[in-house]
């Protein structure tokens, strides 16, 4: 099986709907003003609802409830609300998954959300400017395997079996079903979305962010690695690699982070992931 074999079959992919992807455009429009991205929100009231459910979440911490699209666009900006998009976009790529009862689909959600919360935090602890942009990178960086499971089911699932057989990393069973690396296939899948290049680009490294070093967004893939590294030693979700999970010092190196920074991200974000209830149960819409 080869990369193009699975993106031949966009069609079988998830992908965006019309309103998710005028949020998308008009959320990177230089021109555009809070009330355009307000109104392609209205667009889809089921999204606009849970866009207002995440606004009014602990995770966000607001002094009021936010009751008005307009307002959450004004509050937290264009790409926060682009995030809560494409978050409820994700969450029903992945849920929609939940029949085949052999797999816990909440638990990879909840592994998606976790490295987004940790990219984000990461990213505020280190003084990087777009940390909206970390949590968008963080929360598809695993998109391929979905990709994966939506074209070839099967496939996907020899590969989980594998990781828990054999207690190895999902990497490590892609090689030995000679199937191509989920992190290619997503970043292949969100450069077709039209997203911004540093979020495909971290999904493509986040495995291997030395490969990425002369990239301009070396720093941004080092963060989402670290984040991933660290959820999974948390054992926060599931990514369904079951291997010791092992940072890569040059992402270490490319942050500056020592050791004692580890160790306060690390109780930084165990406090972070006790206020991401509302987005674990994004499902929901805001109540009235």
């Amino acid at each position: 099986m080869k990369l193009e074999d699975i993106i031949s079959r966009v069609e079988d992919l998830p992908t965006p709907d019309p309103v998710v992807n005028k949020i998308i455009s008009t959320a990177s429009d230089p021109e555009a003003s809070a009330k355009d991205l307000a109104n392609v929100v209205k667009l889809d009231p089921s999204l606009a609802s849970r866009i207002l459910r995440l606004v009014n979440s602990a995770y966000y911490s607001l002094p009021r409830k936010i009751t008005l699209i307009n307002e959450a666009v004004m509050i937290l900006g264009f790409r926060t609300v682009r995030n809560m998009a494409l978050s409820v976009f994700t969450y029903d790529s992945i849920l929609s998954r939940k029949h085949r009862k052999h797999l816990d689909y909440f638990q990879l959600w909840k592994h998606f959300v976790g490295v987004a919360v940790g990219s984000e935090l990461l990213a505020q602890m280190t003084g990087y400017p777009n940390k909206e942009e970390l949590f968008i990178a963080g929360l598809l960086h695993d998109m391929g395997k979905i990709a994966l499971d939506y074209v070839f089911p099967e496939v996907f699932e020899a590969a989980v079996k594998l990781t828990s057989s054999l207690k190895i990393s999902f990497c490590k069973a892609e090689e030995k079903l000679q199937i191509p690396e989920h992190a290619a296939v997503g970043m292949k899948l969100l450069q077709s979305w039209n997203l911004p290049e540093v979020i495909f680009l971290t999904c493509g490294g986040h495995h291997s962010p030395e490969d990425f070093s002369e990239s301009l967004y070396s720093d941004v893939i080092s963060m989402v690695h670290i984040a991933d590294f660290l959820i999974n030693l948390l054992k926060y979700g599931d990514s369904f690699s079951y291997e010791k999970p092992v940072v890569e010092p040059f992402a270490l190196n490319t942050l500056g982070i020592r050791p004692k920074f580890l160790v306060r991200y690390s109780e930084r974000l165990k406090e972070k992931l006790s206020t991401v209830q509302d987005f674990l149960n994004i499902g929901q819409e805001a109540v009235k």
